[in-house]
């Protein structure tokens, strides 16, 4: 969503309509290229696959919101990806995806955290009944996405490397919509904020 976006929207130099997604041209270390791909693992997957095919990254990082699914990760928590899971997917081989490592440590050095799953699904977990059912299918942290997971397979089969950060808005559940409506203001552009500070961790100092 265009919140997600946060202060990178300063950072933007340039630009350009592709296939009906805009692209933004960052003025950061090394150059960067960025879109606001919407809601839901197909929108998920064609900003993915648009950016890897316009940059030819070495990288690509994915920063939004998230539900928390377990009590401790209240609104505000900042959240690692450790694996990303297509929850709602029929069957079980190719549905999880594992971010690169040194990519992820960089992160965390950037914007301390927790870690957990993310769990990705095309629909919010509006329901006590399938928040419950989520926590308990899967071991430690865990959160609720609707887009990680697909961009990271896009990720995956192009060989780039990927990390995700993610803001928790709400808890899920019944109450989810109220928090999000309540938290995203100030926490959408949250782990994009902290994209500028990465990447100068990663490019390394300049001459």
């Amino acid at each position: 969503m265009p919140g997600e976006l946060g202060s990178l929207r300063e950072c933007v130099i340039a630009e350009r309509e592709v296939q009906g997604l805009r692209l933004l041209e960052l003025d950061l270390a090394g150059g960067a290229l960025a879109c606001v791909g919407g809601i839901g693992k197909v929108n998920a997957a064609r900003a993915a696959t648009l950016l890897i095919a316009e940059a030819r990254p070495r990288r690509l990082l994915i920063a939004g919101v998230c539900g928390g699914l377990k009590r401790h990760l209240v609104p505000g928590t900042l959240v690692h990806c450790e694996r990303a899971i297509q929850t709602d997917l029929a069957v079980r081989e190719g549905r999880e995806v594992t971010p690169d490592p040194e990519l992820r440590a960089a992160w965390e050095r950037e914007s301390p955290g927790t870690t957990g799953s993310f769990l990705t699904a095309d629909r919010p977990v509006l329901s006590r009944w399938r928040r419950l059912r989520l926590a308990r299918a899967f071991a430690g942290d865990c959160v609720a996405d609707m887009e990680t997971a697909a961009a990271a397979a896009v990720c995956r089969a192009a060989g780039v490397h990927w990390a995700a950060l993610r803001a928790v808005t709400d808890g899920a559940g019944a109450a989810a919509l109220l928090s999000f409506r309540k938290h995203y203001p100030s926490q959408g552009g949250r782990a994009a904020d902290s994209v500028p500070g990465l990447l100068d961790r990663l490019e390394g100092p300049r001459a």
